[in-house]
């Protein structure tokens, strides 16, 4: 169910409907503010300047998350697969073992 919550950023209040919880919504918008204010803004007022700064610095760090969040997956999935080989190899090895011993 979707909350309800209000949120300033940028001297701005913005009432959202979020399926997160009110205090991870608070997270996500003090973030923002930070951020604009690393990129000129204040927290009364923010240009439209430091909001496209903002926007474009939160964006990049989104894709090179995301990116190293893709690279991790496919790196977790080669690993599986080598473990797969290597529990195949040593079925098959305990498989001979056990024929040499008959």
């Amino acid at each position: 169910m979707a909350n309800r919550v209000t949120i300033q950023i940028a001297g701005q209040r913005y009432t959202m409907l979020a399926d997160e919880s009110e205090e991870y919504m608070h997270e996500v918008a003090e973030l923002a503010q930070q951020t604009i204010a690393e990129c000129g803004g204040s927290p009364a007022f923010a240009s439209t300047r430091a909001l496209a700064l903002a926007c474009v610095k939160l964006t990049d760090e989104y894709l090179k998350a995301n990116k190293a969040a893709q690279d991790a997956a496919a790196k977790c999935r080669a690993l599986e697969a080598e473990n797969e080989a290597l529990r195949s190899q040593a079925q098959r090895g305990a498989q001979t073992a056990g024929q040499k011993r008959r």
